[in-house]
């Protein structure tokens, strides 16, 4: 009729709920007196007792039947008001618990325990969060407000057995203590997600009714996580893959914590290592998402800047998202509260010489992005070349960036994707396979690599057929890796010089 339990959570002041709750149940479903009295751990645990501060505790628990009850009576009377899995489901968020069917019949329990009071008197993580940065720098609040949520709370392929679940978070801004609970305390971020949590007005109209903007989210991400767990790790480690996204990592229903975070949005971009844009056609209509690429642009490399396009460009959206880059401006862009507008203008003028060279930025970083992530599309075919990569390279020189135009003119995807070639053991990479073929040729031909990078290589028409008769399907990292290095090589310098030119 005793027992030992050892207790640890990765929340604080959790003991009295463990003790009220404990205590409430032995009663209500075995007519148990419960006690509870705190003891010194064991050995073996104070080790953890010590790392987790006030999380954990250690008890000696006991229990005799409640006087003046008989277990045949009160048990005959007992009705299941919810199977165990439902059970298991509804302790998952203690506040669903609390208003569960299971507590129906303990009410006057609840006042005699004082459960509630109990629960009451342990502060939320917001709660406690808001408590602990009091007085502090900025610096230190950015150190504990800072949060990181895994992919595998919110990013899903479109098989995945939760992909029903990360769809319900990505249907509505609205956050609450359950999705704050997703994050948890960080030193770094992997990525930081922007996005518009409305889909575009004619969002059906464009993509079809069938289509969910929630679960394109949900995919884009789990296809963000794996290539970066790919490069970072492993593949099967993708779900381990941080995230920062707003609905998440910032306590929705704590206005005063709220509020200081968001004014360390820009300290949180800044300890993430890269951004990952869901990049819709209003994207650049919404003022906090021009908030963010503000920031982005600060703080990071354009080539850490990921637009996520592949599920949103089409034939029928493409010409939208040229509009709304072509007449881009800050004026024009939607917010909720005026105020919101002049925390934009402020961050603006702090970090630009101007307006109209902030906006001349932003266009020409978007036009370079979308070139990039269309090229991948573009060299399929030449028909898939004209339609989605040359009218970057055509909206460019329209606007007077004829540098960019012309580094993006350089892009031979189409030459690209043919040579990269699944047939490592004969070609091997593109650079490595070029290279060799040029080490014996003597006539100069179109280079492989990029016309106007310095490590350009040369391959004679008959090692160029050579090559396409030995491949036996594209490689699809040998193609990224190269567009990445024609980007980093011939893109991001003319990039560089509009930011140096536009930043204070």
């Amino acid at each position: 009729n005793s027992m030992e339990l050892h207790y640890s959570s990765t929340r604080s002041g959790m003991k009295k709920i463990v003790v009220g709750t404990l205590t409430e149940l032995g009663r209500q479903m075995f007519d148990l007196e419960v006690s509870m009295v705190e003891q010194q751990s064991p050995r073996y645990f104070q080790r953890d007792m010590v790392n987790s501060g006030h999380r954990a505790a250690s008890w000696c628990v006991s229990w005799k039947p409640v006087e003046g009850v008989t277990s045949s009576s009160s048990s005959s009377s007992r009705q299941a008001k919810m199977s165990f899995p439902e059970l298991h489901f509804a302790m998952m968020d203690l506040g669903k618990f609390l208003n569960s069917s299971f507590f129906d019949p303990f009410s006057c329990c609840r006042q005699q325990f004082q459960l509630r009071e109990c629960i009451s008197a342990s502060p939320s993580e917001a709660e406690r969060k808001f408590a602990e940065v009091q007085g502090l720098s900025l610096d230190r609040q950015e150190e504990i407000l800072l949060r990181a949520t895994p992919a595998s709370c919110l990013a899903a392929a479109w098989t995945d057995d939760h992909m029903k679940t990360c769809r319900k978070f990505w249907s509505s801004s609205v956050g609450t203590s359950s999705n704050y609970a997703l994050s948890h305390d960080a030193d770094w971020v992997d990525v930081f997600v922007s996005h518009s949590w409305q889909p575009p007005v004619d969002w059906e109209q464009m993509m079809g009714p069938d289509v969910d903007y929630a679960e394109i989210k949900a995919a884009t991400l789990a296809v963000m996580a794996k290539d970066v767990a790919t490069a970072q790790r492993s593949l099967q480690e993708w779900g381990q893959i941080t995230f920062w996204v707003d609905k998440a990592c910032i306590a929705q229903d704590h206005a005063e914590l709220k509020a200081m975070s968001i004014k360390l949005l820009d300290n949180f971009i800044a300890k993430c290592d890269s951004m990952c844009v869901l990049f819709t056609w209003t994207y650049l209509e919404r003022l906090w998402c021009v908030y963010e690429w503000a920031c982005v642009l600060v703080h990071k490399p354009t080539e850490k800047v990921h637009l996520q396009t592949e599920l949103f460009v089409k034939e029928e959206t493409l010409p939208l998202y040229l509009g709304a880059v072509r007449n881009f401006s800050l004026a024009n862009t939607k917010c909720g509260f005026e105020e919101d507008r002049r925390v934009l203008e402020a961050k603006i003028n702090e970090a630009y010489v101007s307006k109209d060279h902030f906006e001349v930025l932003v266009q020409a970083t978007v036009i370079a992005l979308m070139a990039r992530s269309m090229a991948f599309r573009a060299g399929r075919s030449p028909k898939l070349y004209e339609t989605y990569y040359q009218p970057w390279v055509t909206l460019a020189r329209d606007l007077g960036m004829n540098d960019l135009a012309n580094a993006l003119g350089s892009c031979d995807c189409l030459t690209w994707r043919r040579v990269s070639s699944i047939s490592s053991s004969n070609c091997g990479a593109m650079r490595r396979t070029s290279s060799s073929l040029s080490a014996n040729s003597t006539t100069e031909t179109k280079d492989i690599v990029s016309p106007s990078s310095d490590r350009s290589q040369v391959v004679t028409p008959e090692c160029h057929y050579d090559l396409m008769q030995m491949s036996i399907g594209v490689n699809s990292l040998a193609f990224h890796e190269v567009i990445s290095d024609w980007f980093e090589i011939d893109v991001v310098p003319i990039l560089a010089k509009f930011q140096e030119t536009s930043t204070k």
